[in-house]
């Protein structure tokens, strides 16, 4: 452990390393920060909560109508909250007083609530599945084996489409698809952090790995005893660099932003909610998850990711003796697999097998374990390419490993 313990030291004080990690941790500071104007109409989906429950019922729905008409009236309203707000004009709003002007934005927020509530269950059964069928078959071949498995996975897709109907799960309170909370918790926010690990975290395997190369002394440590079996240690020191990295930078970023947006009344709503709908479709998922596991599923597959990221940097650092040829030749390979897909578009079996990969898994955390008729969104995609790609970076890393323990010092 003590020899893990000084080869961690080697990246740690690093000035670059250090430098890199605060500079991501401001960056996505002023992110959050930057983008926190509408919090408290956001946030005020946790007072729906707290009164009418999780579930969006009709009765609920008629209790909320009735307590925003009091409201209005409070206000001076005559003809319900509505009409009340249809008719405020900018230079009726300007001459109300400050207290006033926040009551009135609180009912209009709770208004646009009601109104997506109300509406919920005909906007959501209103998805055509068979329209959407359409989309999968465009570029396929409909005899081919690959168009069988695809119409299979689309046939599951729509009974769990029809099930979240039928059991009324989406029918949950969520903050309102026009802010966008699910794309930026997960397609800016926890992507950042992923792709910001990555960038620091092969860097610091390459110091890591290499730290004797580019001291030149590899030609003394490497022939003795120890000298070789040390990478053991280096191997260790990257993996548990890589965990704490990459936690560091998401308990700093997700501290701040559960401070600034309040999930107390959501985490047991689910991520299927009517409401989570940001763009053409909402979020149809393959299983019912609530919030917080998602969050914690998405987390956990972003962490393997840089992991595996991790072991293959350490695997090419075997081959190329220089810590910042290793990271740049890693991030090719990245901005390669992400590229890699694009070759085989006229052969859509060998495109879907090319996107298992490790790059659109990292880059895509808003839509893990949605279906949908793209060739990711699959059932069990995240775990094929995790698994895949974990196979991968075992053998080859082995296999070098045990090349590495025969060859000349060099």
């Amino acid at each position: 452990m003590r020899m893990t313990w000084y080869e961690m030291k080697k990246a740690l004080l690093s000035p670059i390393v250090l430098v890199l990690i605060l500079s991501c941790i401001g960056l996505n500071t002023f992110q959050i920060i930057s983008q926190s104007h509408a919090k408290d109409e956001i946030n005020l989906v946790n007072e729906l909560i707290d009164i009418y429950g999780l579930t969006i019922t009709a009765d609920s729905l008629s209790q909320l109508n009735q307590d925003l008409d009091d409201e209005a009236a409070s206000l001076g309203g005559t003809d319900g909250a509505r009409d009340y707000l249809t008719n405020m004009t900018y230079e009726t709003y300007n001459e109300l007083s400050a207290d006033d002007r926040q009551l009135v934005d609180r009912l209009s927020t709770l208004s646009m609530y009601e109104s997506l509530g109300t509406s919920l269950e005909e906007r959501y059964t209103s998805v055509n599945m068979d329209e959407l069928r359409k989309d999968l078959y465009t570029g396929l071949d409909k005899n081919s084996s690959f168009s069988n498995y695809m119409e299979q996975e689309f046939s599951e897709w729509e009974k769990r489409y029809e099930e979240i109907i039928a059991t009324n799960e989406y029918k949950q309170w969520f903050f309102a698809g026009d802010y966008r909370i699910h794309s930026e918790m997960y397609r800016t926010l926890l992507k950042n952090i992923a792709v910001q690990s990555v960038l620091i975290v092969a860097l610091m395997t390459a110091l890591i790995a290499n730290y004797e190369v580019d001291q030149r002394t590899q030609q003394v440590l490497y022939p003795t005893k120890k000298g070789r079996s040390l990478m053991k240690h280096k191997f260790s020191a990257s993996l548990v660099l890589a965990s704490l990295t990459f936690f560091i930078l998401v308990t700093a970023a997700f501290g701040l932003y559960f401070i600034v947006y309040d999930f107390s009344g959501v985490w047991n709503s689910v991520v299927s909610s009517g409401l989570n709908w940001e763009y053409k479709l909402p979020y149809i998922t393959w299983w019912e998850l609530t919030i917080w596991q998602y969050f914690l599923l998405a987390v956990g597959i972003e962490w393997i990711v840089v992991v595996i990221v991790s072991i293959l940097t350490f695997t090419i650092s075997f081959y190329v003796k220089n810590s910042y040829f290793t990271w740049i030749i890693c991030m090719a390979l990245l901005i390669g697999l992400f590229l890699y897909p694009a070759l085989f578009n006229a052969f859509p079996f060998l495109k879907f097998l090319a996107t298992l990969n490790l790059t659109l898994l990292l880059l895509n955390p808003h839509m893990y374990f949605s279906g949908g008729t793209t060739l990711t969104m699959v059932q069990y995609f995240e775990l094929w390419s995790l698994l895949i790609w974990a196979v991968i970076a075992i053998i080859v890393s082995l296999t070098s490993y045990q090349r590495f323990l025969k060859k000349d010092v060099s």
